[in-house]
């Protein structure tokens, strides 16, 4: 069965709009499984943030191989343990955080996969309130028949850009 684009519910072939979340989906690529699998990955990693919880980061990340670049200080190169207890750090201080997800885009190449998609999210961490809209692409490799990130790259949009998609 085929899953809905925009937000993983399986549907079939012969609905015209997804009964979940009312995406209309004639004219649009349904996810394969492997896709949603894919899909699923992220948003539980995307959950993670919003429930602070830094154990199930770790468990949906390689360890060896991870890195990110982030939209949040610091905006340098991060890697492996590091790029986690960065994380970990700010998650301790992460007051509220709500998110919308959308524009998915997901290429299964074999045992890598590649996630693309647009993130608005908004919050408080510390006595900070915060509304950032972002593009971000996320890799991730196959191994055991379970995926898990290699890598992850959240670029903030313009304000011009933020229009476009976020209206």
């Amino acid at each position: 069965m085929p899953y809905c684009p925009k937000c993983g519910y399986q549907v079939s072939v012969e609905d015209n709009y997804c009964s979940r979340c009312g995406a209309r989906l004639k004219e649009v690529q349904l996810l394969t499984p492997e896709q949603k699998a894919v899909m699923d990955v992220v948003l539980k990693r995307i959950e993670a943030i919003k429930n602070r919880d830094p154990k199930t980061i770790e468990e949906l990340v390689d360890k060896t191989l991870y890195t990110k670049f982030d939209d949040w200080p610091p905006f340098i190169r991060l890697e492996g343990e590091n790029a986690l207890n960065e994380e970990a750090k700010a998650l301790k201080v992460l007051v509220k955080y709500e998110y919308e997800v959308s524009g998915w885009r997901i290429d299964v190449l074999g045992d890598v996969a590649v996630a693309s998609f647009y993130i608005a999210y908004r919050g408080r961490i510390r006595r900070l309130d915060f509304d950032i809209k972002s593009r971000v692409s996320i890799v991730l490799l196959k191994r055991d028949g379970v995926w898990k990130i290699v890598h992850e790259h959240f670029s903030r949009m313009a304000e011009k850009e933020r229009r476009l998609f976020f209206m």
